[in-house]
């Protein structure tokens, strides 16, 4: 392979490399604004229904009439909401990590075997006598590939467990939101039973 080739094949490699950055790139606009409108409606419509029930505890006789409002399903409503919100928010998410996951991955592959195309091509245009230097690159390029892979596979498992601990925060959520719905049931009792 002559300077010429070499040079293709890096300029290829390059070129390849600026693809992929503006996929990623549009991708990640794309997942922002798809977050951003996520978030947008999920505050409009929880805002709007708060004002709402602002407005019904505001306008309550007496205390009996405010706990009777939180007897009606209102908490779970909103915990409904929230609920949907963080699902959708964590299914966006998602998506992104596994794109973005999945356009790494071939983008390595694609470097990997750049990367080995040029080292074969070096090793068969090299000068006698450099075998041993050729064989030392060729180990230093495999234990870099080796790295590379690793990283990889680490960076997997930090989005796996990303999702998990995403998971686990509504799942904790909800136990939150079922107990506060039972302590004011509760109260409720207590204080239709006194009167």
């Amino acid at each position: 392979m002559n300077h010429e080739q070499m040079a293709s094949k890096l300029n290829e490699f390059n070129t390849k490399n600026i693809q992929s950055m503006i996929a990623l790139t549009e991708k990640s606009i794309e997942r922002s604004h798809k977050l951003s409108e996520i978030s947008f409606e999920a505050t409009k419509s929880i805002l709007n229904e708060v004002n709402d029930s602002v407005a019904n505890v505001m306008s309550a006789k007496d205390p009996q009439a405010v706990f009777a409002m939180t007897q009606d399903g209102s908490l779970d409503q909103y915990a409904g909401k929230l609920f949907a919100f963080q699902q959708a928010f964590s299914d966006v998410v998602r998506e992104a990590s596994e794109e973005l996951a999945q356009m790494t991955e071939v983008g390595m592959e694609q470097m990997k075997v750049s990367l080995k195309d040029s080292m074969d091509a070096l090793a068969a245009n090299a000068p006698a006598g450099s075998d041993s230097i050729v064989s030392a690159m060729k180990t230093s390029l495999e234990s870099t590939l080796q790295g590379v892979s690793q990283i990889q596979a680490a960076a997997k498992e930090v989005a796996s467990n990303v999702e998990q601990t995403t998971e686990q925060a509504v799942k904790a959520f909800k136990g939150q939101v079922a107990t506060a719905k039972k302590t004011v049931a509760a109260k409720t009792t207590r204080s239709a039973g006194r009167k």
